[in-house]
């Protein structure tokens, strides 16, 4: 499949929808709470054995509220995401089993 977007495009499209929607009414404390009120809405998808059929989905609410914070910001979240993961890499285990 070569139509990939990346994830900055992501957040560029949902934060166009979210403009369109009249949403961007808030505050960032406000819409930090929205993401944790998303996380919240994750983990009521797991109090059972296995996670249910809607996790993924809200998941992906988890991801898309965090990229329209980023995007709000000016925030580049591709280049963010590939800084921490390099950080976390040569931090390795820290003292943490494998």
């Amino acid at each position: 499949m070569n139509d990939a977007i990346t994830v900055n495009e992501i957040a560029e499209k949902n934060y166009q929808w979210v403009e369109e929607m009249g949403w961007h009414n808030k505050t960032v404390l406000e819409a930090l709470a929205l993401v944790a009120s998303e996380v919240g809405e994750a983990i009521n998808e797991c109090r059972h054995e296995q996670p249910t059929a809607e996790f993924g989905e809200e998941l992906a609410d988890v991801i898309l509220r965090v990229l329209d914070i980023a995007h709000w910001q000016g925030i580049d979240m591709e280049k963010e995401i590939l800084l921490k993961m390099a950080k976390n890499k040569q931090r390795g285990s820290r003292g943490r089993a494998k």
